[in-house]
């Protein structure tokens, strides 16, 4: 990742920026929408939860087969989707609603996603949407040597089969999330000082990230464990397949 700074032509961005932002105001108020979430949002995070978190409590309490606990675990990797693109990020965006409580408690529910909110801000809202599609800079991009986003990255003779194995590689997104990528870019980003906002303490940052750790792998591997009668290994499978559906 280049830590080197990006700085982009003033020339006439004032102008095209108070044209864009009118339009923007604009389109909203002639067509009598409002810039944050309305009751379909809020229906899609019921539908997204309940798909989310009802096969969870349904495997735990139901004791039923492993069939029927393979077919939940599907459902779970969906509404585990289903709330990370509609509910979550909306919520650190800002935009799932005009109180601000209510997007930092939407955004929140990163944290049983396995993710972290500081380190998405910095990869998404700062990142992403700073340098979209800029090598070594939006790390949306990145991908080490296994798969090659941009005519940029260096190319290896694997990368001419990526077509084939990414699909099997994308699913691996969520669980790498929660095991390590989450503690990488925490260390990678407060050494280069970077934050959506005021840079948040250190001490504090890092321990919101282990006991978030910790709470995450309680509620989905432990509790499991604990209350249900079966094999260790195929609780980690389901909790693998649904980091993979996702």
């Amino acid at each position: 990742m280049d830590t080197n700074t990006i700085r982009f032509s003033r020339k006439d961005s004032a102008q095209f920026f108070k044209t864009l932002n009118k339009r923007v105001n604009e389109y909203f108020k002639d067509n009598r929408k409002q810039k944050t979430g309305d009751w379909r949002l809020h229906l899609k995070t019921i539908v997204m939860f309940a798909l989310f978190l009802t096969p969870y409590f349904l495997i735990l309490t139901l004791g039923l087969p492993n069939w029927a606990n393979l077919l939940l675990t599907i459902v779970m990797g969906i509404g585990m989707a289903g709330v990370g693109m509609n509910v979550m990020h909306d919520g650190n965006h800002g935009s799932y609603s005009s109180k601000k409580w209510i997007n930092k408690l939407m955004g929140g529910s990163i944290y049983i996603l396995a993710g972290n909110v500081y380190n998405w801000q910095v990869q998404h809202n700062v990142l992403h949407h700073t340098y979209t599609n800029i090598p070594d800079h939006d790390e949306d991009l990145e991908a080490r040597r296994i798969l090659r986003f941009s005519k940029h990255a260096k190319w290896h003779k694997h990368h001419k089969f990526q077509h084939f194995y990414s699909v099997f590689l994308y699913g691996l997104l969520t669980f790498n999330w929660a095991i390590t990528t989450d503690f990488q870019q925490m260390y990678r980003y407060m050494k280069r000082k970077l934050t959506l906002g005021k840079l948040p303490n250190p001490l504090i940052n890092w321990s919101t990230l282990v006991i978030t750790k910790v709470l995450y792998v309680t509620i989905w591997i432990v509790l499991p464990m604990l209350i249900m009668d079966i094999v260790w290994w195929k609780i980690l499978l389901g909790f693998f397949i649904m980091h993979y559906v996702a």
